[in-house]
């Protein structure tokens, strides 16, 4: 059984949870137990009385994310209920995806693929579609994308961040090129990197010159939030 905390919520002693706070409480228990019509008909209440789908999506869809992930680490990922909870997601993200502000998807963009010469996706996947869930927009490569093509997405949709898997000892040195490409072309300051796969270690990931390193999907959305709140911070300090 999983204790859902809700941040910001007050209860006073016997009180159950009331409005908004009970309105998150039900998205996440109906999301964690796979009840995609649940998911639909607390989100539908939480607009009505007003709720934007920000809050929703950052009380509520991205903490469920997150548990779930928690929940199912280690296990096949395609069990019924691990499907089950992602189609709870699915259903959520989709009902608020009219309402979500249109600064919210440029503010998130990810470019995500794995390296050249390496073909394992399974990974990948997993990251793309956790970060998907969590409110980013997500560009996925692919695999076996050569260090141009990373560049001319950079290039083409600007991203905050770009993640990049390699899951080959002997293709984890594809990421230190396109880190070098992304500077020849003067693209390396307007993006955030961020590496991860089996073979990859953090102090790899420092060594060469990456923002940071996620050793599964459920730590990658954490640091993608906190990449995406430096850069918006570091945003905020320069109009000033």
């Amino acid at each position: 059984m999983y204790n859902l905390l809700i941040k910001g919520t007050k209860r006073k002693a016997g009180d159950t949870l009331s409005g908004r706070a009970q309105i998150f409480q039900d998205i996440i228990s109906a999301i964690l137990r796979g009840d995609a019509d649940g998911v639909l008909k607390s989100i539908s209440s939480g607009l009505q009385i007003g709720m934007s789908a920000d809050e929703i999506l950052e009380e509520a869809m991205i903490p469920a994310t997150v548990q779930t992930l928690d929940k199912y680490q280690g296990a096949d990922f395609y069990i019924p209920d691990v499907i089950n909870a992602s189609h709870a997601i699915e259903a959520g993200l989709f009902a608020l995806k009219p309402y979500i502000k249109k600064g919210l998807h440029k503010r998130r963009k990810i470019v995500i693929g794995t390296v050249e010469g390496d073909i394992h996706d399974i990974g990948k996947n997993l990251v793309a579609l956790s970060l998907s869930y969590a409110g980013f927009e997500v560009v996925d490569l692919g695999v076996n994308v050569s260090p141009a093509e990373f560049v001319r997405s950079v290039e083409q949709h600007r991203p905050e961040i770009l993640a990049m898997s390699a899951l080959l000892t002997t293709t984890m040195g594809e990421m230190a090129r396109v880190i070098k490409a992304l500077e020849k072309h003067h693209l390396r300051k307007s993006v955030r990197v961020l590496v991860g796969g089996g073979p990859v270690t953090r102090e790899f990931a420092e060594s060469i010159g990456a923002d940071a390193y996620a050793s599964s999907a459920r730590e990658a959305i954490s640091i993608a939030q906190s990449l995406v709140s430096r850069s918006n911070e570091r945003e905020r300090d320069c109009a000033c």
